[in-house]
């Protein structure tokens, strides 16, 4: 088949209009040969775009009744392979080198995991997941609402109360658990999204010249513009300042570095005396050894996370492993004897753990046991 003629029934699958039969012909096409080297498009924008009509098409016949295992594992096979045409799925590359000690890897956050949690200022906790729409707290100067989609969002109160502003204003702090996200909207009217295991310390009002937040985990910002007080993110020893734009912030620990990734307007990030300033596509990646880095982003893996997503763009196994663990709360063991593997794939973080466990067995060629929150990876 002609490329020309492969790409119109590429969109033909994409728009759900191809027949049975060119579904089965390019299903078992891409499943023999996964791999399509030097395969271009005429836009990243359309890469793109197919890639995600793709993965919703995959993902609405991967969850349309309760199929058997051998069924989910055929879905996954075809999603795995599917979504290589589209530059989703890469390669797997592997090294024979046996690694040289046993890798235990448990992302299990520090608070309890029973939900999301608002600590207010004078230490008491509330449970957001309970909380039912409406007025959660009156604090003075503003009032914290939980709207339907669940966010929480902070406004000045229409009868705030009269104070000085070089008063420093209350801290209140957010605690996102294992398996869940959350959105919360600042008093600036700054909306932030936050990853799983990640919590997110803030003021009830910005007052004085400059805007701060303190990060642990991972969030995107879409920042409210207001060139008289930069917005700051404090995060492991690191300071990420904006005005107003749009970046995505990484930053656990286990990681032993943080990447900060624009997607629009500017930022500047601060690591032990030295700045990176970040435009459009780039992100800076900073080390615990000191390092500080530019280079450009895949914004499309940054942002996976909150589209839905695990991206795995050639990645080494403890970075996927610590994902996994993180998302789903589960102690993982690699195996001794296990070679140096890096994954390629899309995975939606809907599916239960043990598909997609079936799924990386499926492109990565390993086994995985699991024993309750234990998961052991062997070769």
């Amino acid at each position: 088949m002609q490329r020309e003629e492969f790409r119109k029934l590429l969109h033909r699958y994409a728009d759900g209009t191809c027949s049975k039969a060119e579904k089965r012909f390019l299903e078992e096409m891409v499943l023999r040969d996964p791999v399509i080297d030097n395969w271009s498009w005429e836009s990243e924008e359309e890469r793109v775009l197919m890639g995600i009509r793709i993965r919703q098409g995959i993902d609405k016949r991967r969850h349309v009744g309760k199929p058997s295992r051998s069924k989910r594992l055929w879905y996954g096979g075809v999603a795995a392979s599917l979504l290589a045409v589209f530059g989703v799925m890469w390669s797997l590359g592997e090294k024979k080198d046996a690694q040289e000690k046993l890798f235990v890897i448990s992302e299990t956050a520090s608070y309890p995991s029973d939900g999301i949690r608002l600590t207010l200022a004078d230490g008491s906790v509330v449970g957001v997941d309970s909380l039912e729409r409406g007025l959660v707290r009156h604090t003075g100067r503003v009032d914290i609402q939980k709207l339907d989609g669940g966010e929480l969002v902070y406004k000045k109160s229409s009868n705030a109360e009269s104070g000085s502003t070089s008063e420093t204003p209350a801290q209140n702090t957010l605690h996102v658990p294992n398996g869940k996200q959350f959105k919360v909207v600042l008093p600036d009217g700054t909306k932030v999204w936050m990853n799983t295991a990640t919590t997110l310390t803030y003021p009830i009002a910005f007052t004085g010249r400059e805007r701060k937040v303190v990060l642990n985990g991972e969030a995107y910002f879409e920042v409210m513009t207001d060139r008289s007080r930069p917005f700051k993110v404090l995060t492991q020893g690191r300071e990420i300042t904006v005005t107003g734009t749009h970046f995505t912030v990484s930053a656990y620990a286990s990681d032993n570095e943080v990447r900060t990734a624009l997607l629009e307007g500017g930022v500047d990030v601060y690591h032990l005396g030295k700045t990176l300033s970040l435009t459009p596509g780039f992100e800076a990646i900073s080390s615990t050894d000191g390092k500080l880095v530019k280079k450009q982003s895949n914004l499309e893996q940054a942002m996976a996370w909150k589209n839905g997503y695990f991206l795995f763009d050639d990645m080494d196994v403890i970075s996927v492993m610590r994902s996994v663990a993180r998302w789903y709360d589960v102690r993982i063991v690699i195996d001794a004897n296990l070679p140096k593997k890096r994954f390629g794939g899309s995975f939606p973080i809907t599916a239960g753990i043990d598909e997609l466990l079936a799924d990386l067995e499926l492109v990565g060629k390993v086994k995985f046991e699991r024993n309750g929150k234990e998961v052991r990876m062997i070769w």
